[in-house]
């Protein structure tokens, strides 16, 4: 039985490159809750140094960005854009590796709608988790948009790192990091969830169709696998920070619900599963959208059932309760 599918890696530890900024202490304070929960900020690769001392966003103080130019590329991420440096594995969230990560999922799993799915759980995770992390901690987002991300995937083709180009980030007026030159400031949480919303959207859409053109694995899965990404990230890192789980959950449906009116295709939602246990309640997440784990031929089991992830929607709510319960007795020494 699959707990959950494995979304990072232990290969690489955070990094903060060059001068602090305050994204960079955002991304540390991350860190210090798990080492996987952090994302490295203006990495130097062949991809370019990305600028630090510059906004790229607006300025500090100008409120949001015109409308007309919301999504297009930052100063600073578009001066990155080159290619990637194969030394340090860094990849541009775009197309340019799918046919070599999809060639190695499907080696790994056996079926190509496996790999599709798998591939596009891992960029959906590479492009959410930086802004989804820093918005619930803080209310802080880095751009998520294309040209300011890339992204790392392990030997086995599943998501292991992400970093930022800039370290300009979208804040609310009352952060302490409002006048900072990196900071954007934006006018109230409703405008920080749509700023997120739109470039992620933005981002997500292309890579979602190259994924659909070169595996059978439909773009209305897709985007509901990113729609789990979010309330996933969103679940554990309101954990590690000891937040409300309500209200963490709350949050997460808002972004999802952000997303969704800037997605191509109507989105499934994933739905709360609380747990309570003698160590402590525990929030999990039932994912709207299956990734096929359970088709892979590394998946075991028998029955079918039993190779089910206990947040597959395809598994039944009695024995996921059993095995999330068992899995929080086990953590609980």
């Amino acid at each position: 039985m699959i707990l959950w599918r494995a979304t990072f890696s232990l290969a690489y530890p955070y990094v903060v490159h060059g001068p602090a900024t305050p994204l960079a202490a955002t991304a540390a304070r991350l860190a210090r809750l798990d080492a996987f929960a952090g994302f490295d900020v203006a990495p130097s690769t062949s991809l370019g140094t990305a600028a630090t001392d510059a906004p790229a966003l607006g300025t500090a103080t100008d409120g949001p960005a015109p409308a007309a130019t919301g999504l297009e590329p930052t100063a600073a991420a578009g001066a990155a854009e080159t290619a990637v440096d194969e030394r340090t594995d860094w990849s541009n969230v775009d197309e340019s590796r799918l046919d070599a990560w999809l060639a190695i999922l499907q080696g790994l799993h056996g079926h190509r709608a496996v790999a599709g799915s798998l591939l596009g759980g891992a960029l959906a995770r590479g492009v959410v988790q930086p802004a989804v992390a820093a918005l619930v901690l803080e209310r802080r987002c880095p751009d998520p948009s294309a040209s300011n991300l890339v992204v790392r995937l392990d030997e086995a083709g599943d998501f292991a790192r992400s970093a930022v180009l800039s370290s300009a980030m979208a804040v609310l007026p009352g952060d302490p990091a409002a006048g900072d030159e990196h900071s954007h400031v934006l006018n109230d949480d409703g405008d920080l969830v749509e700023w997120w919303a739109k470039r992620t959207a933005a981002t997500l859409t292309p890579l979602f169709l190259a994924v659909r053109a070169r595996a059978p694995f439909g773009v209305p899965g897709l985007w509901g696998g990113a729609a789990d990404e979010v309330s996933s990230v969103a679940l554990w890192i309101g954990r590690l920070a000891r937040h409300d789980p309500y209200a963490v959950w709350a949050y997460a449906q808002r972004l999802v619900g952000a997303l969704a009116e800037h997605a191509p295709v109507r989105l499934t939602r994933p739905r709360p599963f609380p747990v309570e246990h003698p160590a402590g309640d525990h929030w999990f997440q039932v994912r709207g959208t299956c990734c096929l784990s359970y088709r892979s031929v590394l998946a075991e089991g028998d029955p079918k059932e039993d190779r089910f992830c206990s947040s597959c929607p395809l598994r039944d709510d009695d024995s996921r309760h059993r095995h999330l319960y068992a899995y929080l007795t086990s953590e609980a020494g």
